[in-house]
């Protein structure tokens, strides 16, 4: 399990570390093809040709508190930047002058974050002016934007990279993409940039932009895309922070951060999100929008990304699901080539060869997969789901796992457990058997994850049928630094 041993190691301290380059993992597979073929070349030797049906098995098998560290978000930081903005001088409409000014923004929101923040807290959060701005400088912008999308994206495709434009785009969200992208980079900068995540998150979490979809009221801007973007720096700021070595900080992003990360999801019903330039009931009363479609999927992207890492948590971490299964009732994603496309026409052209004409949300995958009736495939439509989007029906029933556990049903729902992975695993080898090179290459970390994070959720329900988790062994391990977990993958490896 060469992703599992890799993320769950103590020694894997950064974003780019848990999460192998694209390109370096297109390298390391080109190189083996011939000895270990590739998804489009042959058929699984477990895998019969033909229909879905046939996979479907019979009924056996120093610490600061967070209210010290983060402060009021109502207080006068945010007064301060609104005055030192009115300094900034926009005289020029290049785009270069453009970018410039609105780094010089980011500059200047820090600098007021932190001077406020030390009026309260001396050296609460780390930010050294000059050297930040001699790290933040517009051609390191330009390379790790690309950085970003050429390397992290096909990991987390959240942001459309046609439509993303640098100098319109969220001041947090803009640090997030620098930052993620410096961390791909082949320079010495990432040892240096995580020294400005502290800061980085508290800039996304307490913008008020990010504050607005918190509020009681509805927020102003719940039809624009752009009400997106508070969220998304923010989300992507608890990748950066889990993935970094700072243990207090991976923490606070865990247990506090993520709760209003989901809160503002819910806000903007994003589990509820629906694509109806796909639904082929409704594709002559619509006319095709370019960017109201990308809207559409960014909103449905967002919703799967942010309950992939809920389960992250539950898988990881011990943490207990605080997002339901049953509130993923939104519509799967689109595929890769289709979100990617850079223009409207190609964009159109693939949305149609994918219309259909019933959706299915993660819950009812979820639910399909756990029934006891077989035969059932041939209805399910399992199999015609992207891989992408059938990894994170695994991520779904990694929820359902963990939940029966903490609830005490566990050794009960063994049978259907098992039975589900059983089915999942053979869907997932029909699935890479007909998907092409070019688009297994597309997949990033989900590629070697899923069928590693199937293996691992099948080791959960053994270990939870066998009473391991009831030993004092496991009890006092740290779920911090995912103990359990390499604890549980050492003990099955040497018994399998």
């Amino acid at each position: 399990m060469p992703f599992l041993l890799n993320y769950t190691n103590p020694a894997t301290n950064s974003l780019s570390a848990c999460y192998k380059s694209v390109q370096d993992l297109s390298d390391h597979f080109s190189d083996h093809d011939d000895a270990v073929g590739t998804p489009g070349d042959r058929l699984d030797d477990s895998v019969d040709e033909g229909t879905v049906d046939d996979v479907w098995p019979g009924e056996s098998t120093p610490v600061y508190g967070i209210s010290s560290l983060l402060g009021n978000s109502e207080e006068q930081w945010w007064n301060e930047i609104i005055l030192a903005r009115n300094s900034l001088h926009h005289a020029d409409a290049l785009d270069h002058n453009h970018l410039q000014a609105r780094m010089a923004q980011v500059v200047l929101d820090l600098t007021a974050i932190h001077r406020s923040q030390c009026r309260k807290l001396p050296g609460a959060l780390f930010f050294d002016e000059e050297t930040f701005k001699s790290l933040f400088t517009h051609d390191n912008m330009v390379e790790f934007t690309e950085l970003y999308f050429d390397r992290w994206s096909p990991h987390c495709p959240i942001l459309h990279r046609p439509t993303f434009v640098l100098t319109n785009g969220h001041p947090p969200l803009l640090l997030a993409v620098f930052l993620i992208g410096e961390a791909y980079s082949s320079e010495i900068y990432p040892s240096l940039a995580q020294a400005y995540y502290d800061i980085a998150e508290e800039y996304a979490f307490n913008h008020p932009q990010f504050r607005e979809l918190l509020r009681d009221e509805p927020p102003s801007s719940l039809a624009s895309s752009s009400s997106l973007e508070p969220l998304q720096a923010a989300y992507l700021m608890v990748l950066l922070q889990m993935c970094g070595n700072n243990v207090i900080s991976r923490r606070r992003v865990r247990n506090a951060r993520y709760n209003e990360v989901i809160q503002a999801a819910r806000r903007l019903k994003l589990f509820d999100s629906k694509n109806e330039y796909l639904d082929r009931e409704q594709r002559d009363c619509i006319d095709f929008d370019w960017h109201g479609f990308v809207a559409k999927e960014s909103r449905i992207r967002l919703a799967y990304l942010i309950f992939g890492i809920e389960c992250n948590f539950a898988m990881f971490h011990e943490h207990y699901p605080r997002l339901a299964i049953s509130e993923m009732a939104g519509n799967p994603m689109c595929s890769e080539r289709c979100f990617s496309a850079t223009t409207s026409a190609a964009c159109e052209q693939y949305a149609k060869q994918e219309m259909r004409f019933s959706t299915q949300a993660i819950s009812t995958n979820s639910s399909q997969l756990l029934e006891g009736r077989e035969g059932l495939a041939g209805q399910s439509n399992l199999a015609d789901l992207s891989p992408m989007n059938f990894f994170f029906v695994l991520c779904g029933l990694h929820c359902a796992i963990h939940a029966s556990r903490a609830n005490g049903t566990g050794k009960i729902m063994y049978p259907a457990f098992m039975r589900a992975l059983d089915r999942w695993m053979r869907i997932w080898e029909l699935q890479m058997s007909n998907l092409p090179v070019e688009e297994w290459k597309k997949l990033g970390f989900m590629r070697d994850a899923g069928p590693e994070f199937c293996q691992l959720a099948c080791i959960f329900v053994e270990a939870e049928a066998r009473g391991l988790f009831n030993t004092e062994k496991l009890r006092s391990m740290d779920t911090e630094n995912m103990e359990i977990v390499s604890y549980l993958l050492q003990a099955f490896s040497q018994t399998a």
